[in-house]
Formats: C-alpha cells, structure tokens, sequence
C-alpha cells in the first residue's frame, strides 16, 4: 500500500516481484490489494459513465437550458445524487435539477 501511495509509476508486478523478496509465499496478500484496487476502479468508472449518460440525455431533453456550470455540477455529484438523477431522467424539471445540484 506504502509503494501505491508513493509511486505512480509503479505496477502490480512490481509489488509482486517485492512482495516475492520481502514476503515469500504471502501472494494473496497482494491479490487481494489488487481486487480492491480494480474493484474500485470499475465503481468510479461506472459512476463517472452514469453521470455522462444523465448528461447526454438531460442535454437532449434541455437543449441550451443545460448550462456547462449545470453539466460540471452534475459531474461531481455524488452518487446518491446521480442515481435519484438518473431514476428521474424522463421526468425531472429544471427547477428540480437545479435544487438537487446546490
């Protein structure tokens, strides 16, 4: 975890190689680390494709009325937020978005 936190440049096979030297026989150690980190990866990069999605169909919906500050607003909601967004695409009124983005 140290070496994720203080390089950028480094990979899973290079913690594994370490972790070889320093830990033999304690792999899943690793793995594990791993999973997290790939299962974390995919959560971000579905919320950041919902919060695109919302944004291609709001913008469909609202033509010019979806403001670019509207569309960054709803780029860094949170989640609980893009799913009541996301629920209520068909039917949310400006009026609405813009109260729930403050």
């Amino acid at each position: 975890i140290y070496l994720l936190n203080v390089r950028e440049d480094i990979t899973i096979e290079d913690i594994l190689k370490v972790q070889k030297e320093i830990m033999p026989g304690r792999g899943e150690i690793v793995m594990t680390i791993a999973e997290k980190l790939r299962n974390e990866g995919m959560e971000k990069g579905k919320l950041e494709g919902e919060r695109e999605f919302a944004i291609r169909i709001l913008n469909k919906r609202f033509g010019n009325e979806l403001t670019q500050e509207i569309k960054d607003k709803i780029r860094k909601a949170d989640e609980k937020t893009i799913d009541y967004i996301g629920d209520n695409l068909l039917e949310i009124t400006m009026e609405e978005l813009k109260e729930i983005l403050k």
